[in-house]
């Protein structure tokens, strides 16, 4: 017998979001409907619903089409995947060779070469640079520089090497990493200035545009403004204020912004924020496919070339097995959002040069995502829901008021030598850190859920450095438009990118050298280099005193919990102040079960700890408090610490002695820091 189908949704009306809205107020009790908002960096919130209402007004065109949000394939990356690309740093160049040879082999399409004395490989030359690429067959693989300093001399090494190796130059790809800004932003100089030496790579640009189409000149890399920690917002304004100053160069140069577009490269960072992050690459392309229709360019031109890493500041070098964690959700990210290729970070990159076990997580991290997850296989994984659409519009919109402002300021090259980028990035790097302090910003393994007890990463022995003169042999070759005209009005005239703010910057403060981490200014046409950071930087500093205390006295800093009341009464806010504590380095004892104080202060004693934390319902802190605070400092603590804020009772229990309060929302660090200076921690 025929069933008929059963249409369970037509039985009840359908809810509308004011009905949403009515029974959430409802639940609220009062409270503001923005507690359910979370808050992100660059002034963008999160919204706790998204329809298809809120998308409604972005409607972007099918992926391959101008101006690229949804990719600039119209297959997506379904035809064989994304590029892994990993990068390296090593300085001998031998062993960097050898690693190369061995990604090469096992699954890796790409090479990506920072490339310099202080914090890169050492390939002063074509000889060296032969010898670094002897195993990285050329006409197959693509290969991208990023030096960190004289750009044009590594891409001449380069097709010198490519030269004498024997392949023709229209077999090459990648990108000769010519990056004149992201120099200046790492090092804080650039002596041959940014005309001069955007002029000579326009003559790159005309040369190898017939003669080698594969190789991109120019490269905006945006690794120095985030690993200073640049928001998410201030990164991808700053990439394309970058890219639009390159493009005035090569035009002033001689070359069109068409061309010169086409021969621009971009890579960026993927952070911790795995939905902000989709949006943010999806932004990219869109931005930059304005951008360049601004200043006249072709729909062609107008697709951007991505490169995403994941972000140096996201990991830590405690618990660094996490990294692995964090490096897979920022890969994810990379994919759903589009990025031509990628390279995954090592776990181990903050304790240094990584080893081969690493490297080799790091690539099939890759490999699984696309050949076991098939992330490959849809193209924009992130087109149609409501919350990433309407996400990287705000994205966007944010990202263009950024822009606008750097060029109201004279562009990007002025925000670096003023120390416009250095005063927001001390402003922001001050806010995050805040956050961070108060575990507003939890950091796994480091000020949430740390483990004191935890063995150091077992790495392998670095082989010696060898000759530059022994040189590896080679080995075979292995077998829409209408979002975009939402964002603002375009410029219409090929000059437009000028005109992207519409006047000067009135405020004369905006403009003043602000550095990040000095208090003398740059000299005139030069920057404050910007510092490197991660966000662990605080806590991990407390835990690495804690290691130093317990090399040279045997025992780590201690601290006696006495946990008032029952079990169940104390267990959570015990539990969450020994995660505090051990996060400071600080080993927890947790004692309960006291008969009264001189039992509690007893117990103290024969624990050997110099440091008394109390814990416990708030009910019970005005009996105990005083006089078990009393009775610990006769008994020779040095602090005591009570666990939850003190409210009315804050003076009574100072005066009884309490020097510290342990409580959410607090600068714990800052009371972390106090307790190791009273503890004798240096």
């Amino acid at each position: 017998m025929a069933q008929e189908p059963l249409q369970i949704a037509s039985e009840f009306p359908a809810p509308s979001v004011d009905d949403w809205r009515r029974l959430v107020d409802k639940d609220l009790k009062g409270k503001p409907f923005s507690v359910l908002q979370s808050q992100l960096e660059g002034g963008l919130s999160l919204q706790p619903l998204y329809t298809q209402q809120d998308a409604a007004t972005a409607q972007p065109e099918p992926p391959g089409v101008a101006p690229y949000l949804r990719g600039t394939q119209a297959l997506g990356l379904t035809e064989g995947g994304w590029m892994p690309c990993q990068e390296y740093s090593e300085p001998d160049v031998t062993q960097a060779a050898n690693a190369i040879r061995t990604d090469l082999e096992r699954g890796t399409w790409g090479v990506w070469l920072h490339l310099g004395e202080a914090h890169g490989i050492r390939a002063p030359d074509a000889a060296a640079m032969q010898r670094l690429l002897a195993h990285a067959p050329l006409d197959t693989t693509h290969v991208h520089l990023e030096p960190e300093a004289e750009p044009l001399s590594a891409a001449n090494h380069f097709l010198r090497a490519a030269e004498q190796t024997g392949v023709a130059r229209s077999a090459l790809k990648g990108c000769l990493g010519v990056d004149p800004l992201g120099i200046l932003a790492r090092t804080g100089t650039l002596p041959r200035g940014l005309d001069a030496t955007l002029a000579e790579a326009a003559q790159h640009v005309t040369s190898l545009r017939e003669s080698a189409p594969g190789l991109r000149v120019l490269l905006v890399s945006t690794r120095a403004y985030a690993d200073a920690g640049a928001t998410s917002v201030h990164e991808l304004a700053w990439a394309i204020a970058t890219g639009v100053e390159y493009l005035r160069g090569l035009e002033r140069a001689g070359v069109s912004p068409d061309v010169a577009a086409r021969s621009i490269q971009f890579a960026l960072s993927v952070g911790g924020q795995f939905f902000p992050e989709i949006a943010r690459l999806r932004a990219a392309r869109l931005l930059w496919a304005k951008a360049v229709a601004a200043c006249g360019g072709s729909p062609e031109a107008q697709a951007m070339v991505l490169h995403a890493r994941t972000a140096s500041t996201t990991k830590t070098q405690r618990d660094p097995w996490v990294n692995i964690l964090r490096a897979t959700a920022e890969s994810f990210a990379a994919v759903v959002g589009g990025a031509d290729s990628i390279s995954t970070s090592p776990f181990d990159e903050p304790l240094g040069t990584p080893d081969a076990s690493a490297r080799r997580l790091a690539r099939n991290t890759q490999l699984i995502l696309r050949d076991e997850s098939s992330l490959n296989r849809v193209a924009d994984p992130a087109g149609g829901s409501y919350y990433l659409e309407q996400l990287t519009q705000e994205v966007a919109r944010a990202a263009w008021a950024e822009l606008r402002r750097i060029e109201s300021v004279g562009g990007m090259a002025r925000a670096l030598t003023d120390g416009d980028v250095a005063r927001v990035l001390e402003e922001t790097n001050k806010a995050r850190d805040k956050a961070v302090r108060a575990r507003k910003l939890p950091i796994v393994g480091v000020s949430e859920f740390p483990h004191l007890g935890e063995a150091p990463v077992s790495r392998e022995p670095r082989p010696a450095p060898s000759s530059s003169a022994a040189a590896p042999e080679p080995s075979p070759t292995p077998s829409s438009s209408a979002a975009a005209r939402e964002l603002s009005p375009a410029p219409s005239s090929s000059a437009a990118a000028r005109e992207l703010s519409p006047a000067p910057s009135s405020s004369a403060a905006a403009r003043e050298p602000r550095p990040m981490q000095s208090s003398s200014s740059a000299p005139p046409g030069a920057a404050l280099p910007l510092r490197p950071m991660r966000v662990a930087e605080p806590f991990e500093s407390l835990r690495d005193a804690s290691d130093r205390h317990l090399a040279a006295t045997g025992v780590r800093p201690r601290a006696f919990m006495a946990s008032l009341g029952t079990v169940a009464e104390h267990t959570a806010r015990s539990t969450w102040t020994a995660n505090v504590l051990a996060a400071g380095g600080i080993a927890p004892e947790d004692v309960h079960g006291f008969k009264d104080v001189t039992d509690a202060a007893d117990r103290f004693t024969a624990s050997g700890a110099p440091l008394a934390v109390i814990s416990g319902p708030d009910a019970l802190y005005p009996e105990w408090i005083p006089a078990l605070t009393a009775a610990l400092k006769a008994k020779g603590a040095r602090a005591v610490a009570v666990a939850g804020r003190p409210g009315e009772h804050e003076a009574a229990f100072r005066a009884a002695g309490v020097d510290v309060f342990l409580y959410a929302g607090a600068d714990l660090f800052s009371l972390l820091s106090s307790l190791h200076q009273q503890l004798g921690v240096a």
